[in-house]
Parts: C-alpha cells; structure tokens; sequence
C-alpha cells in the first residue's frame, strides 16, 4: 500500500499534463512522467532555454520565462502543440513550477466561452447602440424639455455609453485569455491620437468642473503602434482620470521623448489611487469606486486592458499615487526589436 511521498508521487504522475519544477536558473530539477512523453527533452539537470530553443523562438521563451504569460507551441516536430505556463511563485530557494498540457483538454471549456461571448456581444450591441441614438436624438430638442428631462436623458446616454464600454472591455479581455488580442501597427505620430482623445473627453470633464491640458513636446517622432489601441490606451487613463477624481481636478496630458521611446504621461490632482501598491489598479475587475452621484465606477477592467495593450506594444506603464494625486506613465519604445534583447538569466 502507498504512503506518505509515494502517493503524492503517485498522484502528480499520473496528471495529464506535464509539470516540472525549475531553479531560478531554469535548470530542471525535478518531473513527473508525463513530462517524459510530452518534453523528452527536458530531463532533470536541462536548461529550459537550451532544451527549448528549437522549439520556440527568443521571444515566446522571454513571454513565458521572463513575464510569466502563458504560450502555446510545440517541444518538437512530431509532437503535438502544448500550453505552457510557469508559476509566478517560489517553491523555496527561487524554484518555480513549469506546467505544460494539450490544449485539446480544454478545447470545449474554450468553446462554450468563445460561444457566450460572441452570443453576449450580439444581444447587447444591437440595443445599445439604438439606445445610444435615441438619448442623442432627444437630447436635440433640450429646447423644449424641462430641466429634469434633459438630466434623464444625460444619465441615459452616459449609462448606455458606459454599457457599451464595458461590452468592448469584456471582450477584448476574453481575447486576451485566448492569445486572440492582435495589433495592426502602422508608424504614426502621437499628436493626432492624444488630441482626438482629449478632446472627445473635454466636454465631459467640463460638465463636471474639471479641466484637461495637453502638453507635446515638439519634435517626437513617430512610432510604431496600433492607431485604434493607443487611442484606447490613453482613452482609458484620460476617462479613468476624469471619472475617479472630484470637481475642480485638474487633468494633464502629456508626450515627450525619453530613454529611446515616447513617454506618455497622465496627471490629475486629485484623490490618488485607493490601492497600495499603486500598481494593484491594473488587476482584473478593480476600481475606485465613483465620487458622486450619476458618476459611474467602471467596470475595473479597462485598466487591465491597457496594461495588457501596452505590453503588446513591448512598453511599460505605471501607477504612482499620493494625497496629491495620481500619475499614470506609459512609455513606448520607438525600436520595438531592441526592447526584446535580453540575457538569459544565469552566471554569466
């Protein structure tokens, strides 16, 4: 009869998926069976980027090795395509877990979602954006409505936008969990988007006693980056600005040149950011909460779209709060190649 370690042993070898612990050198240090049939070659005492180089290219090892995402390809020619994701967390003197699995078990998981999404996102377009219409086209006859009316008819209309917000955000953070969330780039300046942006949201931000400066400095080249995503990008700080902080804020926008790429910059003086560490805004489904009433919380998850958005662009962006207010800092690279040069971690 098993005991004890033997039947942990037991149990993680019969799992159909391969799981593997690693040093903080990526060196193989232990594996179960299953690790024998799907990666042959990752034996104990193996580096993963010597085992994997021939099966994945530089940057699919940095995604999984150095930024912990999940990736999907194969060990080897004849073998089948794996899901690949290493913990975040340490096991003990810096090893990490490496769990790998066919896809081909989660295929209908993966359906069933694809299928509500798509289903969620025609059942609930279609209405809003007639509703969207409607409040538009009453609010054109504010001259023969009451006061009362027309505040009606801005809760509609901004409620019916936020829905519609949150519909984009959902799915493209369901894209984002299928590896689906792509990028068109072209090269662009960063005047256009920032201006358009800005002043989308001004009368918005007017309306609530806030106010919006722009600031670019002249003479920042272009970049290489998805025109309708940047938007988006500082669409969702600029909003995210606007919607959490009181009357009298103050907001700043600003682009300027630094450390071989364009930092964008998105300031306000108003109440900080309720998270410490700062950074925790970009999780999943956190918010703020509103600051009066009509004032809508969002849905906590633009946020972590732009995050996810930035890094498909190979930039960074951060969070720094104080009673004084909160600065959001995204920096893109103007060479996108020179930002995936990296060293394998290891003695040099």
């Amino acid at each position: 009869m098993l005991q004890g370690a033997q039947i942990y042993r037991e149990i993680l070898d019969r799992l159909p998926g391969a799981l593997l612990m690693v040093n903080q050198d990526f060196v193989v240090e232990w594996r179960n069976s299953t690790s024998e049939s799907l990666i042959p070659q990752l034996t104990v005492g193996a580096s993963l980027y010597e085992g994997l180089a021939s099966a994945a290219n530089g940057e699919k090892l940095d995604r999984l090795l150095l930024r912990g995402e999940m990736v999907m390809f194969s060990a080897g020619p004849e073998l089948p395509l794996l899901e690949w994701l290493i913990n975040d967390g340490s096991l003990g003197n810096g090893n990490k877990l490496l769990m790998v699995w066919n896809p081909a078990l989660n295929d209908e998981m993966v359906e069933r979602r694809a299928a509500f999404s798509m289903a969620a996102a025609h059942e609930l377009r279609s209405p809003l954006t007639a509703l969207i219409g409607f409040a538009e086209i009453l609010d054109m006859e504010r001259d023969n409505l009451n006061p009362a009316q027309i505040e009606a008819i801005e809760i509609i209309h901004t409620n019916a936008l936020y829905l519609q917000s949150l519909v984009s955000d959902t799915l493209d953070l369901t894209s984002n969990s299928f590896g689906e969330l792509t990028l068109e780039l072209e090269w662009i300046e960063l005047e256009g988007p920032v201006l358009e942006v800005t002043e989308c949201i001004r009368n918005s931000a007017e309306s609530r006693g806030q106010t919006i400066t722009v600031e670019i400095e002249s003479g920042v080249p272009k970049i290489e980056a998805d025109a309708r995503r940047l938007r988006q990008i500082i669409q969702n700080l600029v909003q995210n600005a606007s919607t959490h902080t009181p009357s009298g804020t103050a907001i700043n926008v600003s682009v300027e040149v630094k450390d071989d790429g364009v930092l964008i910059a998105v300031e306000d003086d108003g109440r900080g950011i309720p998270f410490d560490p700062p950074e925790l805004v970009f999780g999943s489904f956190r918010h703020g909460g509103a600051v009066s009433f009509g004032m809508m919380t969002g849905s906590g998850i633009g946020l972590s779209i732009t995050k996810r958005l930035v890094e498909l662009h190979r930039g960074k962006i951060s969070a720094k709060s104080s009673p004084a207010g909160s600065r959001f800092e995204v920096w893109l690279p103007f060479d996108r190649v020179d930002t995936f040069t990296r060293t394998p971690p290891g003695p040099a």
